[in-house]
């Protein structure tokens, strides 16, 4: 099967993940931020726990951990771990977005480094007919 093919059958997937690791990351520091004096007590786990940015991210993990699944049944574990850093491009974004974070020029090196490169890996799994 060619990574063409692999890729209409799994887009819904992949942007499930994307959006659901994304989310679970911009929570996690939103979770963060209502807690910067986090110290590892039960006290301040009970605080985070309280949070409703915490629940996010748990529920975030748990929905892509159900959709990588569905992914690994439908791509090759080396394609889909490969293709999945494409988060961190969307997370830098999401970030810049939301809490205004800086987006430089060597992020967006690295932003077109991971596009190039899932672009050729795609590419080379099209042409050899792996998948």
């Amino acid at each position: 099967m060619t990574g063409t093919h692999l890729l209409r059958r799994a887009w819904p997937a992949w942007l499930a993940l994307l959006c659901l690791e994304t989310l679970c990351q911009i929570a996690l520091k939103s979770a963060g931020l209502d807690n910067p004096d986090f110290d590892f007590s039960p006290t301040a786990f009970a605080h985070a726990l309280a949070t409703p940015w915490a629940w996010v991210a748990i529920g975030c993990y748990v929905g892509a951990f159900a959709v990588w699944m569905t992914i690994l049944r439908k791509s090759t574990l080396s394609a889909a771990f490969t293709t999945s850093a494409i988060v961190f491009v969307a997370v830098m974004f999401a970030s810049w977005l939301v809490f205004g974070e800086h987006i430089g020029y060597w992020q967006l090196v690295g932003c077109a480094i991971i596009v190039g490169g899932i672009l050729a890996l795609g590419a080379d799994d099209a042409e050899s007919g792996a998948g």
